[in-house]
Protein backbone atom coordinates (compact mmCIF):
# COMPACT_ATOMS: atom_id res chain seq x y z
CA UNK A 1 0.00 0.00 0.00
CA UNK A 2 2.14 2.76 -1.14
CA UNK A 3 -0.11 5.43 -1.60
CA UNK A 4 -1.03 6.18 2.21
CA UNK A 5 1.62 7.86 4.25
CA UNK A 6 1.49 9.45 7.70
CA UNK A 7 3.31 12.15 8.87
CA UNK A 8 5.34 12.63 12.32
CA UNK A 9 6.05 15.71 13.95
CA UNK A 10 9.81 16.21 14.38
CA UNK A 11 9.69 18.22 17.42
CA UNK A 12 6.92 16.42 19.68
CA UNK A 13 6.15 13.16 17.70
CA UNK A 14 2.54 13.60 17.30
CA UNK A 15 1.32 11.50 13.97
CA UNK A 16 -1.14 12.90 11.97
CA UNK A 17 -3.28 11.53 9.02
CA UNK A 18 -3.76 13.92 6.83
CA UNK A 19 -0.73 16.21 6.55
CA UNK A 20 -1.41 19.86 8.40
CA UNK A 21 0.30 22.94 7.75
CA UNK A 22 1.70 23.18 11.60
CA UNK A 23 1.63 20.55 14.13
CA UNK A 24 -1.65 20.05 16.13
CA UNK A 25 0.22 20.12 19.32
CA UNK A 26 3.11 22.22 19.45
CA UNK A 27 2.99 24.14 15.79
CA UNK A 28 6.02 23.00 14.36
CA UNK A 29 6.76 22.65 10.77
CA UNK A 30 8.78 19.77 10.22
CA UNK A 31 7.27 16.67 9.59
CA UNK A 32 8.82 12.89 8.64
CA UNK A 33 7.04 11.02 6.52
CA UNK A 34 5.51 7.38 8.15
CA UNK A 35 4.30 4.27 6.36
CA UNK A 36 1.80 2.54 7.53
CA UNK A 37 2.75 -0.48 9.62
CA UNK A 38 1.18 -4.04 10.12
CA UNK A 39 -2.91 -4.87 10.29
CA UNK A 40 -5.14 -2.18 11.50
CA UNK A 41 -8.10 -2.19 13.70
CA UNK A 42 -11.44 -0.56 13.57
CA UNK A 43 -11.96 2.13 16.02
CA UNK A 44 -15.15 3.63 14.80
CA UNK A 45 -17.23 3.45 11.21
CA UNK A 46 -20.77 4.87 9.82
CA UNK A 47 -22.75 3.26 7.52
CA UNK A 48 -23.31 5.71 4.21
CA UNK A 49 -26.62 5.76 2.67
CA UNK A 50 -26.87 8.83 0.67
CA UNK A 51 -23.86 8.01 -1.84
CA UNK A 52 -22.78 10.73 -4.14
CA UNK A 53 -24.29 10.39 -7.87
CA UNK A 54 -21.79 7.23 -9.74
CA UNK A 55 -22.01 5.12 -6.91
CA UNK A 56 -24.76 2.27 -7.43
CA UNK A 57 -24.91 0.96 -4.15
CA UNK A 58 -27.64 1.51 -1.41
CA UNK A 59 -25.01 2.13 1.18
CA UNK A 60 -21.40 1.66 2.25
CA UNK A 61 -19.43 1.70 5.04
CA UNK A 62 -16.88 3.79 5.80
CA UNK A 63 -14.67 3.33 9.01
CA UNK A 64 -11.70 4.93 10.83
CA UNK A 65 -8.98 2.48 11.74
CA UNK A 66 -5.56 2.36 13.63
CA UNK A 67 -2.13 0.88 12.39
CA UNK A 68 -0.13 -0.95 14.84
CA UNK A 69 2.34 1.94 14.59
CA UNK A 70 -0.76 4.39 15.85
CA UNK A 71 -1.40 5.39 12.34
CA UNK A 72 -5.33 6.39 11.86
CA UNK A 73 -6.66 6.23 8.48
CA UNK A 74 -10.52 6.69 6.77
CA UNK A 75 -11.07 4.00 4.09
CA UNK A 76 -14.26 1.59 2.40
CA UNK A 77 -14.69 -1.14 4.98
CA UNK A 78 -15.49 -4.00 2.11
CA UNK A 79 -17.77 -6.40 4.47
CA UNK A 80 -21.63 -5.70 5.80
CA UNK A 81 -20.48 -7.73 9.22
CA UNK A 82 -18.77 -4.16 11.10
CA UNK A 83 -17.69 -4.79 14.20
CA UNK A 84 -15.35 -2.75 16.76
CA UNK A 85 -11.96 -3.89 17.19
CA UNK A 86 -12.24 -6.18 14.27
CA UNK A 87 -8.70 -6.54 12.81
CA UNK A 88 -8.40 -5.35 8.91
CA UNK A 89 -6.05 -5.83 6.11
CA UNK A 90 -5.49 -2.19 4.57
CA UNK A 91 -5.20 -2.20 0.51
CA UNK A 92 -4.91 0.76 -1.95
CA UNK A 93 -7.55 0.11 -4.94
CA UNK A 94 -10.43 1.86 -7.09
CA UNK A 95 -13.36 2.99 -4.52
CA UNK A 96 -15.33 5.18 -7.61
CA UNK A 97 -15.54 6.21 -11.35
CA UNK A 98 -15.51 9.09 -11.80
CA UNK A 99 -15.37 10.68 -15.29
CA UNK A 100 -14.81 7.29 -16.45
CA UNK A 101 -11.75 7.38 -14.39
CA UNK A 102 -10.79 5.23 -11.58
CA UNK A 103 -10.74 7.28 -8.34
CA UNK A 104 -7.98 5.10 -5.48
CA UNK A 105 -8.75 5.36 -2.32
CA UNK A 106 -7.44 3.08 0.98
CA UNK A 107 -9.71 -0.17 1.25
CA UNK A 108 -10.49 -2.16 4.24
CA UNK A 109 -11.04 -5.67 4.63
CA UNK A 110 -11.10 -8.44 7.07
CA UNK A 111 -8.67 -9.91 8.01
CA UNK A 112 -8.76 -13.78 8.23
CA UNK A 113 -9.25 -14.54 12.16
CA UNK A 114 -10.98 -10.89 12.42
CA UNK A 115 -13.23 -12.79 15.19
CA UNK A 116 -10.73 -12.00 17.89
CA UNK A 117 -10.81 -8.28 19.04
CA UNK A 118 -8.35 -6.05 20.74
Amino acid sequence: MSHLVGHRCVECGRLMNPRHLRCLDCNGREFEEVPPEGECRLITYSEITSLPWGIDERSRILGVVEFENGLKALGWLRTDKAKMGMRLNAGWGPVRVVGGEEVYGLTLVPAKSSSRTR
